[in-house]
């Protein structure tokens, strides 16, 4: 009998003649339990817990506060809602409750909670606010739950609930949120959808300094819809701050962000006299500066044309 050397799950082993034992081909059976179910196509079957009367059925699967923070489930959930609407999104909040903030604040859970909000009846989402109150310090500088908080406003502003909600966001430095890169946006939906007394705060809080918030690359936007919407009798006064003889407005003009502002106020027929006024008295600096340029282009004063003739064309509405 010879003896060989034969590898066996990675030991060597000393055998004699023998034929070596065949290789396991058991292998652990797919748990399927905690996967969800496809159809052959790749729709997904919602799991019958958030699609009871919806005519959907399918397999069991892991609790949705364990997979819509996963980039699959979050899928899956956001498919499963589009499919079932409003009785599937009502299912699906249901089981997040304990866990919005959480899911609100997650890259893949929040568009989640967008979809909830766009398809359930505004005092329905009241369980997403009650919940977000308890973050309020926080979720209005977070990339997702931010974008969570522009959906409410736009279709639940009216809501106690929500209101109360931004009665406590807004109750720390509303500057912060103004000039904050995910904050901002928040700000900016205010004014277009918030109460007149969270539209107020956010004015009021430029008025601490216009001119630098005028130039801050996020605080400009929300000024700019201050100004192009002036939903509140403060951004009107906030307008008239850039106006009135000020000399500031020209050097705002040549302002990489700044211009937005300046265009805006020469959108609105009731500034436009003034922000031109102002504009043609430094016209020639304006004029160097490739910035300033393109805004007088924008608004027909462009030095080619004679600023004092164009701007006198544009006073006289022409």
């Amino acid at each position: 009998m010879t003896t060989s050397l034969v590898v066996k799950n990675t030991f060597i082993c000393a055998i004699g003649g023998e034929d070596p034992s065949p290789l396991s081909c058991r292998m652990r059976k797919a748990w399927t339990e905690t996967t969800a179910s496809r159809c052959a196509n790749d729709e997904v079957v919602a799991p019958s817990a958030w699609t009871e009367g919806c005519g959907v059925s399918a397999a069991p699967v892991a609790p949705v506060c364990e997979r819509v923070c996963l980039e699959d489930g979050a899928q899956d959930l956001r498919r499963a809602i589009a499919a079932g609407g409003r009785a599937v999104a009502l299912n699906v909040l249901e089981e997040l409750a304990g866990h919005i903030c959480q899911v609100a604040m997650s890259l893949h859970g929040g568009p989640v909670l967008e979809d909830i909000v766009g398809l359930v009846a505004a005092g329905e989402a009241a369980p997403i606010t009650r919940e977000l109150l308890s973050q309020a310090d926080r979720i209005g500088t977070n990339a997702h739950s931010a974008a969570v908080l522009c959906r409410l406003l736009e279709h639940a502003s009216n809501e106690v609930q929500v209101e109360v909600l931004f009665d406590a966001m807004l109750a720390s430095d509303v500057a912060v949120l103004c000039c904050h890169k995910f904050g901002y946006e928040v700000a900016v939906s205010i004014m277009s959808n918030g109460a007149a007394r969270h539209q107020r705060a956010v004015a009021v809080a430029m008025f601490a300094d216009e001119q630098r918030f005028a130039r801050h690359r996020f605080a400009s936007a929300v000024m700019v819809h201050a100004l192009l919407f002036h939903p509140v009798a403060e951004c009107d006064e906030l307008a008239s701050r850039f106006l009135l003889g000020n000399p500031s407005l020209a050097a705002l003009a040549c302002h990489k962000f700044g211009r937005a502002v300046v265009r805006s106020l020469l959108d609105d027929a009731r500034f436009k006299p003034q922000a031109v006024g102002l504009l043609v008295a430094a016209g020639k600096k304006v004029a160097k500066d490739k910035f300033g340029r393109v805004l007088l282009e924008e608004a027909g004063l462009a030095p080619e044309g004679g600023v004092s003739a164009a701007a006198s064309l544009v006073i006289a509405g022409a």
